[in-house]
């Protein structure tokens, strides 16, 4: 492309290795290629992943959570931005307030205190 080959940091490698890549190995390609062709300085880093793979990079963990544990630790986050407004909460979220308590009674299980 004309330019020399940006470095990727640990964490952004970490998060190629850990993403579920549902184009495969194009979608692969066309994220390194867009990095290539976006990248303003030598090093790519987390902050330059398109959202998805920004995800897994910033979830800290490989794989393994059920989508139950994720969207707990989703609701957890969305709590303490709202100081603990369960109403404020579910529209945030986008789910009725009656879903909220369920889903809050969910996490619990599985993550009793």
């Amino acid at each position: 492309m004309g330019k020399p080959a940006p470095e990727f940091t640990e964490e952004v490698l970490a998060a190629f290795k850990s993403y579920y890549w549902p184009g495969n190995v194009r979608q692969l390609e066309n994220t390194v290629q867009r990095l290539l062709v976006m990248a303003d300085g030598d090093v790519v880093g987390v902050g330059d992943l398109p959202g998805g793979t920004q995800f897994s990079a910033n979830n800290g963990e490989k794989g393994g959570r059920t989508l139950a544990e994720v969207a707990a630790g989703q609701i957890a986050k969305v709590l303490a931005s709202v100081g603990g407004n369960k109403t404020r909460a579910a529209a945030i979220l986008g789910i009725d307030r009656r879903t909220l308590r369920k889903k809050l009674g969910i996490s619990q299980a599985l993550n009793p205190s």
